[in-house]
């Protein structure tokens, strides 16, 4: 770590990539010294990673480090390779996590996939710096989840929303109440919408929630604490709500731009693809959680799924039309996509899609000519029930 100029500094000089991306923009290391110099660097957008990686393969020549240098590597769907630099609360969970209470006397289910995607690893590692315990459940198997809460006295959960809300009626399905056989307490939830409704079910039943914002490349932006409106933005990095084309700071919505003192992967005003805003009278202080995309991408069951991902696998099974559409039903994304064709879908289609979009989506076949040109090839028709920040 560093201050903001010994970042840039050693990141101009050991990085090719980010040496050419300010040579590009006419920039030197001692023109930038702080924040307000930050507006000079052009944003580098998370939609352009994946060609970068390719030209420049793993780390789109943005690292400083060797890549057997790192103590892991995951893999976003993009593709898109997210180096982890050291083994403690690298993505920065922890203030987070404290602010919601949890400390060294909590055994806590730890329910993010720790398979390639870093949101498994992004929370352990800060839940055992606060001392925590952690069950390393990942997704699924909700009957023998339940059942580890129960045998394990679980205090805390983190994971989606969704899943939590499928746990409970696993648990109430099986007997169990929170209070009695479950010792449920508090719950952190990122990746999803947190809706109104859930939170009151969780807090009926006297578990303590909080909610968070990160992504996989910056790890955590913002948080909430309850000491005010909307996200309190993290204190380990410089976030910045800019007009998408312009990558001028604006007053109103515009794309989170972040940038991290992390020496070996020094992403720095890196375009996150997401829309926010500062929350009245709180600018640069708290922002009003993702607002939508600044590109395609839509995000289904804490995975952002793109239009190109679809098409591309599509296209190399044989069908040029179709259109993705996410609703959402009891609480839970619903993810169906319609494919023009006279004949059934191949067999092996679903596979390949859940592969490349880490979503397993329903595929629906529907007759050439229903989906209608100049529509979009990606729709979110969901409705949240956001609060008023």
């Amino acid at each position: 770590m560093g201050s903001l100029q010994e970042v840039i500094r050693h990141a101009y000089e050991n990085a090719n990539g980010f040496r050419e991306h300010m040579k590009r923009a006419g920039l030197l290391p001692e023109e930038i010294s702080d924040k307000e110099d930050l507006h000079k660097l052009p944003v580098l957008k998370k939609d352009d990673l994946p060609d970068l990686q390719k030209a420049g393969a793993p780390f789109g020549e943005l690292a400083t480090i060797a890549p057997s240098t790192f103590a892991r590597i995951f893999m976003s769907p993009g593709p898109i390779y997210d180096p982890q630099t050291v083994e403690s609360d690298f993505w920065r969970f922890s203030e987070a996590l404290r602010v919601a209470g949890f400390d060294e006397g909590d055994i806590v289910q730890n329910t993010f996939s720790y398979h390639l995607s870093p949101a498994g690893f992004m929370f352990d590692s800060a839940l055992r710096d606060l001392g925590a315990t952690v069950v390393p459940a990942g997704t699924g198997n909700t009957e023998l989840q339940v059942q580890v809460m129960k045998d394990l006295q679980v205090t805390g959960y983190v994971g989606t929303p969704s899943f939590f809300s499928i746990l409970l009626d696993t648990a109430e399905k099986s007997g169990y109440t929170v209070g009695k056989e479950l010792n449920l307490k508090k719950a952190f939830f990122t990746a999803e919408m947190l809706t109104t409704e859930m939170r009151e079910r969780c807090e009926a039943i006297g578990i303590s929630i909080f909610e968070g914002y990160g992504t996989a490349d910056c790890g955590c932006i913002a948080y909430e604490d309850k000491q005010g409106p909307g996200l309190k933005v993290t204190s380990s990095a410089i976030v910045q709500i800019c007009d998408p084309l312009t990558g001028e700071d604006t007053s109103g919505e515009g794309e989170v731009v972040v940038t991290l003192f992390d020496k070996s992967y020094p992403l720095i005003r890196f375009g996150t693809g997401d829309l926010s805003r500062w929350v009245d009278g709180y600018d640069g202080e708290r922002v009003a959680g993702v607002l939508g995309r600044v590109s395609d991408g839509v995000k289904v069951k804490g995975m952002f799924v793109r239009e190109k991902q679809l098409a591309r696998v599509l296209k190399q099974e044989g069908y040029s039309e179709f259109q993705g559409v996410v609703t959402r039903e009891n609480y839970l994304d619903k993810f169906e996509i319609l494919i023009e064709s006279l004949e059934e879908l191949h067999s092996e289609l679903l596979s390949r899609l859940q592969d490349a979009i880490r979503v397993r989506p329903v595929l629906t076949r529907v007759k050439p000519g229903t989906i209608k040109n100049g529509e979009k090839r990606l729709i979110d028709q969901r409705i949240f029930d956001m609060k008023k920040v």
